[in-house]
């Protein structure tokens, strides 16, 4: 039998087909296939036969798979300071504009803060505040647990208020006056 490129046929058969098979080749050949691709159940491809055999593999017809190594992740040059650099700066102006910006902005977050700690402390009436009517029982009486869950929740939203006015206030001083 001739071995022609044309057959396509591996250097195993051509060997093995003109009665030159070596046992080393032989034992090689049996271990992969160069000529074709198997993809297993589990989504990978191989050329192992022995792989092919234990997990099922199926050959893939005009397999064109690409083999990726991993991806090494390139160390970044150390970042600069800063400010090191002429594009980073901003003028003195454009800085003015974004302080005085940020400072309206704060006062005006303050002031409607201030406004809602005072109408919640109006209705908490210094810890009694007017029972409502689904605080009131049907046969007349009041519903004490409710009206103090209600009490207990006033009290911590005037808390949090307070914070928010204490950190507004924080924030403002870092403008000046």
């Amino acid at each position: 039998m001739l071995c022609l490129p044309a057959f396509r046929r591996s250097l195993l058969s051509c060997l093995v087909w003109s009665g030159l098979a070596l046992a080393p080749l032989v034992v090689h050949a049996q271990e992969t296939d160069p000529n074709r691709v198997y993809r297993c159940p589990d989504n990978s491809y191989t050329n192992m036969l022995s792989v092919v055999k234990s997990k099922n593999c199926k050959p893939v017809d005009n397999a064109n798979v690409s083999v990726l190594s991993p991806v090494q992740p390139q160390k970044k040059p150390a970042a600069e300071p800063r400010g090191a650099s002429s594009a980073d700066h901003i003028s003195q102006s454009t800085q003015s504009a974004r302080d005085a910006e940020a400072r309206r902005i704060l006062e005006a977050e303050l002031q409607s803060q201030q406004l809602k700690l005072e109408e919640l402390q109006k209705a908490y009436n210094n810890g009694h505040p007017d029972y409502l009517g689904s605080e009131h029982n049907v046969g007349g009486g009041i519903n004490q647990q409710k009206y103090l869950d209600r009490v207990a929740a006033m009290k911590d939203q005037i808390t949090l208020v307070e914070a928010n006015i204490q950190a507004l206030q924080r924030e403002l001083q870092r403008y000046g006056p």
